[in-house]
C-alpha cells in the first residue's frame, strides 16, 4: 500500500474512532503527475489555496467540491496547476490614499511596517498619495492539533502525557520554560490567538506567559489547578511596558492598561471557544473586565454578545459567563481549555 494512501486511512480511522493524532500537513505527488495534500485540522479552502497560489475555486473544481461541503482532515485533496504554485502567500497592491501611515497600512493587512517597508524598498515610512505598494497576504492561521490522551483527569488533579513545550516566541515571554508544558491543542489555540493580536497591533511588546503544567503535569508549587496541561496564565498587554514586565505579571493599578489589544486577546479566546478543544473559561478580576467591556462596546459589539463574556457590569457573581471574576487575578488571564472531542481520559 502506498504511504501516503496509508496515511489518508490512519487519519480516517483515528477520526471514526475518536482518537485523532494530526501530523503536519502532507503533499505528494502522484505517478499521474498530481500534486496532492492531506488536510490538517485548521485548514481551510483559503489557506490551502493561499499556500499553492490557487483559487478556492480551483481545488473545488479538481476535488468535485460543492460549497458548503465539509473538509475533514485526513482527506486527501487533488492541488491543480495554478499560477503562482508554490509561493506561500498571495500578493496584494494598495494605494496610498491622503491621510494614509505605514502603520495604519500595516495593521489594515495584518503585517508590520518592517514587512511592508522590505518588500517595496522603502528606506523610511515617508509615502505619498497615489504610490502602490506591494502587500503579501496574511499568513495562514496556525493551526490548531488535536491529540487525544495527553491531558488525564482534571485541572486540579490531574497528569499530562507526552506533552509539548510552548516554544521560544518574539510575541511572548515564558517566565518559567520549564513549567511552559501543556497539551497540544492549548498551545497551539495560545500561539495562535496572540499572532492574531499582534497582527492586529503592530509594534506590541511581549506578552508575559506564567505557568501551564509541569512536563508531567502532577501538583504544581503555587497553583492549585495547572495539573493537566489546560490551564495557561497570560499576562496583560499595556501602553508602556511597566517595570519589572514581562519577567513578572504587573497589576493594572501599576501601569496602563492597553484596553484595545487585551480586548482582542479576550475576543480571539471567545471565538475560539467555538471549536474543538478551545478555551473553556477566563478567570479575571471584575474591575478588569470593565475596562475591556468598554472597548468592546466602542467596538460595536453588540449587548448581547458582551453579556455571553463578560460578568460585567452585572454582578461579579453572575453566572454562565466566560469571563469570570476570582480574586487576585487583576494582573493576568486564566485561561482554561475544554478537552479534545472524544477524549474518554479528560475530565
Amino acid at each position: 500500500m502506498a504511504a501516503h494512501t496509508l496515511r489518508t486511512r490512519i487519519a480516517r480511522w483515528c477520526l471514526a474512532m475518536g482518537s485523532l493524532v494530526l501530523a503536519m500537513p502532507v503533499q505528494a505527488a502522484r505517478p499521474d503527475g498530481q500534486a496532492r495534500y492531506t488536510v490538517i485540522s485548521g485548514d481551510s479552502l483559503w489557506s490551502i489555496a493561499q499556500h499553492h497560489g490557487c483559487r478556492v475555486s480551483d481545488l473545488r473544481r479538481a476535488n468535485h467540491l460543492s460549497e458548503g461541503s465539509p473538509l475533514l482532515a485526513g482527506t486527501e485533496l487533488v492541488i491543480p496547476t495554478c499560477k503562482g504554485k508554490g509561493k506561500s502567500s498571495a500578493a496584494r497592491v494598495h494605494e496610498v490614499a491622503r491621510g494614509d501611515t505605514l502603520s495604519a497600512i500595516a495593521a489594515r493587512y495584518g503585517t508590520t511596517v518592517a514587512e511592508l517597508r522590505a518588500a517595496n524598498d522603502l528606506k523610511d515610512d515617508t509615502i505619498v498619495p497615489g504610490q502602490r505598494l506591494s502587500i503579501a497576504a496574511a499568513p495562514a492561521e496556525l493551526p490548531v492539533r488535536l491529540v487525544a490522551g495527553q491531558s488525564i483527569g482534571r485541572p486540579q488533579r490531574g497528569s499530562l502525557a507526552n506533552g509539548v513545550q510552548l516554544p521560544h516566541s518574539r510575541q511572548y515571554f515564558r517566565r518559567r520554560p520549564e513549567w511552559a508544558w501543556g497539551a497540544q491543542h492549548v498551545v497551539d489555540h495560545t500561539r495562535r490567538a496572540i499572532d492574531e493580536v499582534n497582527r492586529r497591533h503592530p509594534g506590541l511588546h511581549r506578552l508575559a506567559i506564567g505557568d501551564i503544567s509541569a512536563p508531567k503535569g502532577g501538583v504544581l508549587p503555587g497553583h492549585g489547578s495547572h495539573q493537566s496541561g489546560r490551564d495557561i496564565d497570560l499576562g496583560l498587554y499595556y501602553t508602556k511596558v511597566p517595570a519589572g514586565y514581562p519577567e513578572e505579571f504587573v497589576p493594572v493599578a501599576r501601569g496602563t492598561l492597553d484596553a484595545e489589544a487585551t480586548w482582542d486577546l479576550v475576543h480571539a479566546f471567545y471565538r475560539a471557544s467555538k471549536n474543538p478543544g478551545g478555551p473553556d473559561k477566563i478567570f479575571l478580576d471584575y474591575e478588569v473586565q470593565g475596562k475591556l467591556h468598554a472597548v468592546a462596546r466602542k467596538a460595536g459589539i453588540s449587548r448581547a454578545t458582551l453579556t455571553k463574556i463578560f460578568q460585567y457590569p452585572d454582578g461579579r457573581w453572575a453566572r454562565d459567563r466566560f469571563v469570570q471574576h476570582v480574586p487576585k487575578h487583576d494582573d493576568h488571564l486564566h485561561v482554561r481549555f475544554d478537552c479534545p472531542p472524544r477524549d474518554d481520559e479528560c475530565h
